[in-house]
């Protein structure tokens, strides 16, 4: 495998466009075409929030029947909580752009993500969907990437290579999120493009597997949203062989989609609504993986650790604490905590290491939290960022 520079546009026979259609009051680009030059063979898993966006409704309903084409995106209205008009709006807006692609309608996907419960403009985006259909250039996928942006500082993207036989595959990718990250599909827009030929059931399989182990392991702030959706389109452009489930070719392609999906996992934690330290929070030695899995979501989604971490504040106990009130059978008097690969407290205590090392260890951007429960062999990774002011600033003010 080989990290390439590029994104949603970098595998062959994909085009990309972003505009401004004002839907977001700081002019700065809210609507996003995606579109394969042939038909796709398409996956994609959704929120499982009961309160859903129209768009989150009709792509998923879109998914099911078959080959996708384009997916349509807008920043800036999450297109949810307005009534029966949310799945009338992402219907316009879906059929006026696969007219001007030429397209039956049923092949354009939708997703949108913003503010909740507004209106959606949508005669602003039916006038921008020309404009759209008309910049559709290969070398787009990062004015994709920054178009559906919302909150986030910086666009994210990705792109790696592997060979299939004789032949170069591609993976591509871009998503969007910063805040209202919790896991079951964090709170995020995602779309990944490659030319590889796969059968529509070995795609579903690599990519559900890849989202699992990606998406659905990262967390900011423990709030999902009503619009998280991720797609992955497949257009075989790249004529190799036709990767089936099992097998070689299979594998070395599922290690690229996981390998690209959670490169992206990591930059929406990243890129946390005020977040200046990216943690890793890994629980070993469970009885059972679904305990390791509990333990390291609940310390990952622990306020007090989480402002432990802002603070540059090395305070285990609040990690021990965490752990203690996860509702997994633990034995305290055999749990280990390390920061980095410091052993910080042994068989329930502490072990008096000097805090300027660990001042040291809390004062770079990257933390490490291991919890050993000597119970097992259940082991769970969560992905998280701190919790600083900033963050509580950029959600009183989001709306206005």
């Amino acid at each position: 495998m080989q990290i390439v520079r590029g994104g949603v546009t970098t595998a062959r026979g994909f085009k990309a466009a972003g505009v401004s259609c004002g839907l977001k009051k700081s002019k700065r680009p809210d609507l996003a075409l995606l579109f394969s030059d042939r038909p796709c063979v398409s996956a994609g898993t959704f929120t499982v929030n009961r309160v859903r966006s129209g768009s989150v409704v009709l792509s998923e309903e879109r998914i099911k029947k078959g080959n996708s084409q384009a997916i349509i995106v807008n920043s800036g209205n999450a297109n949810c909580c307005s009534g029966d008009r949310e799945i009338q709006n992402a219907e316009r807006i879906t059929a006026l752009t696969a007219r001007r692609l030429g397209l039956d309608e049923n092949k354009v996907l939708m997703a949108s993500t913003g503010i909740i419960g507004r209106p959606l403009p949508t005669g602003k985006i039916l006038k921008g969907v020309a404009r759209l259909v008309k910049g559709l250039n290969a070398n787009n996928g990062s004015k994709f990437a920054k178009a559906i942006m919302t909150t986030d500082t910086v666009h994210k993207e990705t792109a790696v290579t592997i060979s299939i036989g004789n032949k170069k595959v591609t993976i591509g990718g871009a998503v969007k999120g910063s805040g209202m990250i919790c896991p079951d599909m964090a709170t995020m827009l995602a779309f990944f493009t490659t030319d590889a030929a796969i059968e529509r059931s070995a795609l579903r399989t690599a990519f559900k597997d890849a989202v699992l182990c990606s998406f659905n392991r990262i967390t900011v702030d423990g709030d999902m949203s009503t619009n998280d959706s991720a797609f992955i389109v497949a257009n075989g452009a790249a004529g190799n062989r036709l990767i089936k489930k099992g097998g070689k070719e299979y594998s070395k392609f599922l290690d690229a989609l996981k390998y690209a999906a959670l490169e992206l996992a990591k930059k929406i934690v990243l890129d946390g609504e005020g977040a200046t330290r990216f943690v890793e929070v890994l629980v070993k030695g469970a009885r059972q993986k679904k305990d390791a899995e509990i333990v390291a979501r609940h310390v990952a989604g622990s306020s007090l650790v989480k402002t432990m971490i802002a603070g540059g504040d090395p305070n285990w106990g609040r990690v021990a604490a965490s752990v203690g009130s996860s509702g997994v059978r633990i034995d305290a008097k055999k749990t280990d905590i390390y920061f980095g690969k410091t052993l910080v407290m042994k068989n329930g205590s502490d072990r008096n290491v000097p805090r300027n090392i660990l001042l040291g260890m809390f004062a770079k951007k990257a933390i490490y939290i291991t919890v050993d429960l000597k119970s097992g062999a259940g082991l769970a990774r969560i992905w998280t960022c701190d919790l600083t002011k900033r963050y509580v600033e950029i959600n009183a003010e989001y709306e206005s």
